[in-house]
């Protein structure tokens, strides 16, 4: 996911910063000067994005919060090349001209301007630039931190099933095939009644609980047949009712197993 994510950002850079560039070099719509120069910011804004975006954002700015110097070494970087550029450019023929005024010499308020120009506009395309690998970075991040929160829940969910999963398997699967057995002596066909909604009920734990959710009918089967089994435990004296919905709306589902906390609580109590 990180490798797919950061070649996206590559190839969003290469798109902003080189094809114009590129379009103009094959097209031949500016003086060659020009290109070359154009090509030559390209990478520049190139390279400080990806700087940003590998380096400073993700080891200096979020990692560390170290806003200060985030911000000092970005500063320096653009007063770096800014300074830079324009120098090594006087020693390789002197600013670029546009295409009205190659042939003829600049004036000194011309070569002012045509600096300040220049300078302009590199100062806003590297702010730019790290302005962009600043935003991706941190939409990055906060992608990230979503998913994370979503695989918390999912684990903090099935933690929860399993440990009402836990809470049903030792003590009352194990009473009621006490029961059941006691049972097949005095009321056989009350025994296999039990029987079958024991196995209904461990049906449904196994397979259907398995599922994100379940239809409601299902769910409240599954309780009917939980409290019938704890009839079973208790005296024939002691007078347990349960009113469930007799016929639910099928296209009603709930989370699986989601009522049986309420319901072994209350059995526990009586």
């Amino acid at each position: 996911m990180t490798i797919v994510c950061n070649g996206h950002a590559i190839l969003l850079a290469f798109l902003l910063f080189y094809f114009p560039s590129m379009l103009a070099l094959l097209t031949g719509g500016e003086p060659h000067d020009m290109t070359v120069l154009s090509i030559i910011m390209s990478t520049t804004y190139t390279g400080l994005f990806c700087l940003n975006y590998f380096l400073f954002v993700p080891h200096i700015l979020f990692s560390k919060d170290n806003k200060l110097l985030f911000f000092t070494i970005n500063l320096l970087l653009v007063v770096f090349l800014c300074s830079l550029l324009p120098l090594w450019l006087e020693t390789h023929g002197g600013l670029p001209r546009p295409r009205h005024l190659a042939c003829s010499p600049l004036s000194a308020s011309q070569w002012i301007m045509s600096y300040l120009r220049f300078i302009i506009r590199d100062v806003v395309m590297m702010i730019l630039s790290i302005a962009l690998a600043y935003a991706m970075c941190l939409s990055k991040n906060r992608e990230a931190m979503t998913r994370r929160v979503l695989e918390l829940e999912a684990e903090r969910h099935n933690t929860e099933l399993r440990r009402l999963k836990a809470q049903l398997n030792p003590h009352f699967l194990f009473n009621s095939l006490n029961n059941i057995y006691a049972l097949i002596a005095i009321n056989p066909e009350k025994a296999q009644k039990s029987l079958h909604d024991l196995s209904n009920m461990l049906r449904f734990m196994i397979y259907d609980s398995e599922n994100a959710s379940v239809p409601l009918r299902k769910e409240l089967m599954f309780i009917e047949e939980y409290v019938n089994l704890m009839r079973l435990r208790i005296n024939p004296s002691v007078r347990l009712d349960c009113h469930l919905p007799e016929n639910p709306d099928e296209t009603l589902t709930v989370a699986p197993l989601i009522f049986l906390t309420l319901f072994s609580n209350d059995s526990s109590r009586g």
